[in-house]
């Protein structure tokens, strides 16, 4: 199965190659005869989106994928609706290597090979919780024994409350240069038994920065721990928060009752990346808190599992408060995220693996 690229970088390029691909380089679109059978990936910036009903009439017997480049939380989801109409596999705007290597071994039937060891939590609005949950299951998983990097991802809030000599801003030119080291993540801050980096102090740089720059930090966390914990924060319009819903092995959404409307919209932008209800964990905070709809009913009207509840507790800065029962409860959920991640082995109690 070939590849005809028209329009792509070529750092993307390369690493489709680097999957196992044939890709051929194209400076204009193929001729029909050459792409039969095959596939056809163009970029939105060589056919324009009026284009596409005649693009798959001329390739008709060809795999079309169309990478949307538009930048935007909003304004592409006709655009989509267009493509399955036409049977042309959308790809969203912010989507990376890996995540169309990931399409194309979906499309294709194939096992993707990559095994990730990244948690990302997600917050449903600011305020609420994320990076608290994030710190409570970093220290959690490094008390069972594990080294454990926690990333501070939100390009919107460092989520530490004093300014440190390491944060995402800080590290920001290793990252563009590409000359992270193995002994950068030592001089992490040393908090609760795992390293952790808060995130971007430097909020006018929020959108400045690439999706390559934050998935070659994830990779080299991920080679240097054994769980990585991300906090991409509340605020999709980031590449933060795009390659961490692309790239995260576990997918927690920390949430409110109250954010019902602001869990649809999300879960709406997410289902644009090719992620369903059914890939969330929800998290909720404040759960003993009055409101009009349960937690229980808020997970069964999106389809997604409720992976525990945090009861209410007065203003805290850096922990949660929790006691031994309820921390008993964090461990056997993070029991059976370590399972999933492959870090430890089921075991059996009373004749049932768990």
């Amino acid at each position: 199965m070939k590849i005809f690229s028209h329009g792509m970088d070529q750092l993307t390029i390369s690493e489709i190659k680097n999957a196992g691909y044939t890709v051929i380089t194209q400076n204009v679109l193929p001729d029909p005869m050459q792409t039969d059978g095959h596939i056809l990936i163009v970029t939105s910036d060589k056919v324009s989106v009026p284009e596409l009903r005649e693009l798959r009439s001329k390739y008709n017997n060809t795999t079309i994928f169309y990478i949307y480049l538009q930048k935007g939380v909003k304004g592409y989801h006709a655009i989509h609706m267009l493509c399955e109409s036409q049977y042309i596999h959308f790809l969203p705007p912010r989507t990376t290597a890996s995540g169309i290597i990931e399409k194309i071994q979906f499309v294709l039937e194939e096992e993707g090979e990559v095994r990730s060891n990244l948690i990302g939590f997600f917050g449903s609005g600011p305020g609420i919780g994320c990076t608290t949950a994030a710190k409570l299951f970093a220290r959690r998983i490094a008390a069972a024994g594990h080294k454990v990097i926690l990333l501070g991802m939100d390009v919107y809030d460092p989520g530490y409350d004093r300014k440190t000599s390491i944060s995402l801003d800080q590290l920001r030119p290793k990252l563009t240069g590409k000359m992270i080291r193995d002994v950068d993540f030592e001089g992490f801050i040393k908090q609760d038994g795992y390293l952790y980096m808060p995130g971007n102090y430097d909020f006018l740089s929020a959108q400045d920065y690439q999706e390559d720059e934050i998935q070659y930090l994830l990779a080299k966390a991920g080679e240097n721990a054994e769980v990585v914990i991300a906090d991409f924060g509340s605020i999709p319009e980031s590449a933060a928060w795009y390659v961490g819903m692309q790239r995260s092995a576990l997918r927690l959404m920390v949430t409110h009752p109250k954010h019902q409307y602001r869990l649809e919209s999300l879960l709406e932008l997410a289902s644009q990346l090719d992620l369903h209800p059914h890939d969330f964990n929800f998290i909720i905070n404040r759960c003993n808190v009055e409101e009009m709809i349960s937690p229980k009913n808020l997970a069964l009207r999106f389809g997604s599992e409720i992976l525990m509840e945090i009861p209410y507790y007065p203003p805290f800065q850096d922990s949660l408060p929790l006691g031994k029962k309820d921390l008993q409860q964090v461990d056997e959920k993070i029991h059976s995220l370590l399972v999933a991640l492959g870090l430890v082995p089921e075991t059996k109690k009373k004749g049932i693996f768990q």
